[in-house]
Parts: structure tokens; sequence; C-alpha cells
């Protein structure tokens, strides 16, 4: 029998896993002082981050919304975003990492992986900033503006990333940036391509560099450019969509990508939900997309949080249900 890291590459390298990978129960999150400093808020409450984006965590809301405006929007005018956007000194000011350094030695300890988080990702840090509407039309009409804003947030993101490296020695970065809706990108998928598929060849060739297992979170419709994802070096595209084919996936990126989720949030985890409609949609999900390897099944928020108490149990003992159909000697 495989160890749960055993597990979790083979599962990544299309191998001979003896199990599906149970959501997140390989991979427990260390909370480190950088997320805490740049998310200073919890659910119910509103707050102001250090880049100054208004953000608010609704009570019964998987995460963290921004809430923008015309009147207290961080950059008003692209064009003059120096004078408006200033990253955190995140490398120069006091942040305790012991709490987190006990977190991942207890983690390690049990021969897990320790994931960090690196949330707001290059497109979200952007419409944080200045709002969806003006993200997207900027794209068109200030085009080099954008290009050097994206540039100087991927130079942000970067340090944060050494600062986890440096101090965690993680496995695993879970970088989190939301790139389309339910059923479409955000933007045309060359004009994703333009902007974002070199800074993030930048920022997963670090991560890569130190041998870090690459997680990227997007709850999203993006199968137009997962051969890019690829390219760019993410190793697990997670939070995949139902609404996405994600067999089809699976043939265009010849194995290299697993894809992590396929069970559907809104049937599951809702104020009245129903056990039997949990097990029914995981049943469907290890069912549709067992064939071909590269699946973990899961919901595809973007951490092991449920909203509902008691959910997250139920799917997790539906998975242990499917691995008996699925893999012999389980």
């Amino acid at each position: 029998m495989l160890s749960l890291k055993e597990n979790v590459v083979e599962t990544l390298k299309n191998g001979n896993p003896d199990s599906f990978v149970n959501g997140w129960e390989p991979f427990p999150q260390v909370w480190d002082p950088v997320f805490f400093y740049m998310f200073p808020v919890a659910p119910g409450l509103t707050a102001v981050n250090p880049w100054g984006t208004t953000i608010h965590w609704g009570v019964n809301e998987p995460g963290v919304m921004p809430i923008i405006n015309e009147e207290n929007k961080v950059c008003p005018d692209i064009t003059e975003w120096r004078k408006y956007c200033k990253a955190p000194d995140i490398e120069n000011i006091s942040l305790d990492w012991s709490e987190a350094k006990s977190a991942a030695e207890k983690i390690r300890a049990e021969n897990k992986f320790v994931m960090c988080w690196n949330v707001t990702g290059v497109f979200e840090s952007l419409h944080f900033l200045m709002g969806f509407e003006d993200t997207l039309c900027n794209f068109l009409i200030q085009p080099d503006a954008m290009h050097d804003l994206i540039a100087y947030i991927t130079d942000f993101k970067i340090k944060q990333i050494r600062l986890l490296i440096e101090n965690l020695s993680c496995d695993m970065i879970m970088f989190h940036d939301d790139w389309g809706s339910k059923y479409s990108l955000f933007m045309d998928p060359d004009t994703w391509r333009e902007f974002f598929k070199e800074p993030y060849r930048k920022i997963y060739g670090l991560m890569k560099e130190h041998g870090v297992i690459t997680m990227h979170h997007a709850d999203s419709y993006c199968q137009p450019i997962v051969v890019d994802m690829v390219d760019v070096g993410i190793d697990i595209w997670q939070g995949v969509l139902p609404s996405n084919d994600i067999q089809q996936i699976k043939k265009d990126t010849g194995g290299k990508l697993t894809l992590m989720g396929g069970i559907d949030a809104h049937l599951v985890d809702c104020e009245n939900w129903d056990e039997a409609v949990v097990r029914g949609e995981v049943a469907r999900a290890c069912r549709e997309y067992h064939d071909g390897g590269c699946f973990i099944p899961c919901l595809t928020y973007g951490g092991e949080l449920c909203i509902y108490p008691g959910v997250k149990e139920i799917i997790m003992d539906e998975v242990r249900n499917q691995n008996q159909i699925y893999f012999s000697g389980s």
C-alpha cells in the first residue's frame, strides 16, 4: 500500500496510484504570517489590505472579495499606476514565522506535503486595484501600462514565494488566480497569453527551480488555455469545474496536468444539503473522470474548507467508497 505522499506522486505522473487522492488529505495548509498580513480580515468583517484595497469576507462565503467603487479604487488611472500602486515591503517587515515553522515540521513528521498558499494572483491583483471593468478595458486601451503594472505585481509575487520557500521549505504552493467564469474565460485566450503567460512562466519557473510542486487554483472555465497552463509549469489545476470537458483536457495535455476538483460545490455545499445528493455527486465525478488518471476528486473551492458542517466528511467518506470500485486491493 502506498503512503499518502507516494500516492500523490503516482497520480501526478499518471503512474499507478492505489486509490484516489482524497481531496486535501495529503497536503494540509500551513498558515503563514504573510497570508495574515495580506488578509487582515475574518468571516463577516471588512478591512483594507496592505495594497489599499477594501476587502470583505461574507458570512457563509468561501473567501474574501474586493469591494471596489469610484470612491475607493486604488488605481483610478492606469497611466499613473506608479503614483497609486505601492507594493507592501514584505521583505522588511517584522513577521513571526515560529508558529508556521512548527506547523510545517508537524506535517513533515506525518509524512505529508507542506503546502502554502499564495492568493490573489496576478489577474486578481489587477481587479483588486482598479475593479473588473477597468481591468478588462485597460487590456485593450492601455496595454503598455498594463504590461508594466503586471511586471510590478509579478515581482511582488516572486518576493512572496521566496519568503515561503526560504522560511518553510514548502513542498507545494497553491497559487490562486481565477481566469474565468463558469462557462468562459474572462478574456480572449490570446489576450491571456499576451499578458499572463510569461509572468506565470516566471512565477512557476521559480517554484520549479526549488523543487516545489505547483498547484494553480482557478474554479473557472479554462479549457482553451490548458496547454498553456502546462507550458508555464503548472502540475495541478485545482478547482476544475465540471463545465470543463475534463476528459478532453486530459487528452489535450497528454497526462501532464493533474485535474483536482470536478465535484460541483453548489449541489453539495448548501444550507439544506442532503447526504444522498452529496454521495451521488462524488460518485458521478469519480465515475466520469477516473478513466485516464490524473484526477483528484474534491470540491472546487481553493482550500479544504466547506461552508456547511458535515459536507467535507461525507465527501471524503464517499471517495473512500469509490476506491473500492476503481482500484483493486483498496
